[in-house]
């Protein structure tokens, strides 16, 4: 049973986190997912409470991590010490996503050094200073590194998440019941294609 960690804090956006956490949530055997924060819970941007399962420091042992965005939330885990200090993640062992600006926290913790990353447009400015090769694609894949830009490439980090740890049919299965009625062969497609695309230069 693998484990997945969704990092969160104060002041994430909503949708990234809720979306990732109900279609990851989909499935009751393959994998187990864990919310993880600093603290009991915390607020989303428009003020949704949620409960996490356990500190930060959990992500350490986790098989996968995916870290949430929040155009607010961002800058202030990125001053925080406590926040940034928790992650010893090991790229050659554990597969690691964000969505949004949530690329801004593996690019402070060195893990995009010399790799193309994406993020939300808005975000493209900011991520630049920092060093890293931003390129306009829905999603980014640098070995087990994966940068998903913009809300609704949820479904192509999860989908790539899915598929690196069990098979394409594990992603089918997540994925079936978020797919508009008539057009779940479109959907089929471009989900496959913009992952095949992902690891591409």
């Amino acid at each position: 049973m693998h484990t997945i960690a969704i990092i969160i804090f104060d002041d994430f956006t909503d949708i990234d986190f809720f979306l990732i956490k109900d279609i990851l949530g989909r499935t009751r055997h393959d994998w187990v997912v864990k919310v993880l924060g600093t603290k009991p819970s915390h607020h989303s941007v428009l003020g949704n409470s949620v409960t996490t399962d356990g500190h930060l420091l959990a992500a350490n042992d986790a098989d996968a991590i995916i870290f949430c965005s929040g155009q607010k939330g961002i800058p202030t885990v990125l001053a925080d010490p406590q926040f940034m200090s928790s992650f010893k993640l090991d790229p050659e062992k554990q597969l690691i996503g964000s969505i949004c600006a949530g690329s801004f926290i593996l690019a402070k913790l060195g893990l995009l050094d010399g790799k193309q990353a994406t993020t939300h447009p808005d975000a493209k400015p900011a991520l630049l200073t920092m060093g890293v090769n931003v390129q306009d694609k829905p999603l980014v894949v640098e070995g087990n590194i994966a940068t998903a830009g913009g809300c609704l490439s949820s479904l192509y980090l999860t989908g790539w998440l899915a598929e690196r740890l069990c098979n394409a049919a594990k992603r089918r299965e997540i994925h079936r019941q978020l797919l508009p009625a008539g057009q779940a062969d479109i959907y089929e497609e471009l989900i496959q294609s913009s992952i095949a695309a992902a690891g591409r230069g």
